[in-house]
């Protein structure tokens, strides 16, 4: 059986946060169990909406955050507040307009 909780765990002295912990544990329960050529389909098909789906939402959703925390702060105040530089900032804040 393959160790999938193993192979997702976050790499040596990378602590998780919550969000991404829990996203570990959903892939890890999604993975986990299943024969493997079970599992080689299951992967490509997370894979897939992974990367043709959730990565440009959360993009999307990113973007969207950074222009709705713009009307209450300033681009210095959010760069802190959400860990980013201010350049990222003014650059999710270009894209958002468009």
């Amino acid at each position: 059986m393959i160790d999938v909780p193993a192979m997702l765990a976050p790499p040596e002295g990378w602590v998780d946060t919550a969000q991404q912990a829990q996203m570990r544990a959903c892939l890890v329960a999604a993975l986990s169990g299943h024969d493997a050529p079970t599992t080689v389909r299951i992967a490509s098909e997370l894979i897939a909406v992974m990367r043709d789906q959730l990565l440009s939402g959360a993009a999307l959703v990113r973007r969207q955050a950074a222009r709705e925390a713009r009307e209450t702060m300033d681009k210095s105040a959010l760069a802190l507040a959400s860990g980013q530089t201010v350049q990222t900032i003014a650059r999710l804040l270009t894209e958002s307009r468009a």
